[in-house]
């Protein structure tokens, strides 16, 4: 899986520091190299998820994942979104795990990731970064590298990272930031253990 929102968001939001400040001349390497020690030490913490309302769950998608899928969906500790295309709901992995969950689907075109975590870090030197796009009503962080378009947003209270890479790099589908917006904005919700039993389908 190639995308840890948290990771992506702490990277931009050092480099824009790193753009912004300057060390001051007293400071030695030493000490750069205990403050950035400090900062790698700062413990992650787990953010309040908001769960989306059972009703907006998408039980075609549901339906649609195979059983191994279709079961990590439901254990999953944070709202599982999926692409809505068909061809990539036909055999996906996901992965569920105590505080993030992962999706990945290939196409004979494109390979597609999403990352869904409730994990954060909160670094006291770094202030809050707004993403200069808008994901899903959300305000996003938009990137390219080598290739793979990355969106990343926050929504739920849950980070969720979406990398798109196609087969065929001079592919026209990922010459542009078009094919991430156009996915993210698909993405549907499937459910995780939010969701009451009553309402489960």
């Amino acid at each position: 899986m190639r995308g840890v929102p948290t990771a992506v968001l702490v990277i931009l939001s050092a480099a824009l520091a790193a753009c912004e400040q300057t060390a001051p001349p007293s400071e030695t390497p030493r000490d750069q190299a205990a403050a950035l020690s400090a900062a790698a030490a700062v413990a992650p913490v787990l953010t309040t998820v908001t769960w989306p309302p059972a009703a907006s769950i998408d039980r075609s998608a549901l339906a649609a994942l195979p059983k191994t899928a279709f079961h990590a969906a439901r254990t999953s500790q944070v709202p599982v979104l999926v692409p809505s295309r068909r061809e990539l709901l036909t055999a996906p992995v996901i992965v569920a795990k105590e505080h993030w969950t992962s999706f990945w689907a290939k196409t004979e075109t494109l390979a597609v990731s999403l990352t869904m975590t409730r994990l954060s870090r909160k670094y006291p030197s770094i202030p809050p970064l707004r993403g200069a796009h808008s994901v899903r009503g959300k305000p996003a962080f938009i990137t390219a590298n080598e290739g793979i378009w990355t969106a990343s947003w926050i929504e739920n209270g849950v980070s969720y990272a979406l990398d798109v890479e196609c087969a065929a790099p001079e592919s026209p589908a990922c010459a542009s930031d078009a094919l991430v917006r156009e996915l993210a904005a698909d993405l549907v919700y499937v459910g995780g253990t939010g969701v009451k039993a009553g309402d489960r389908p």
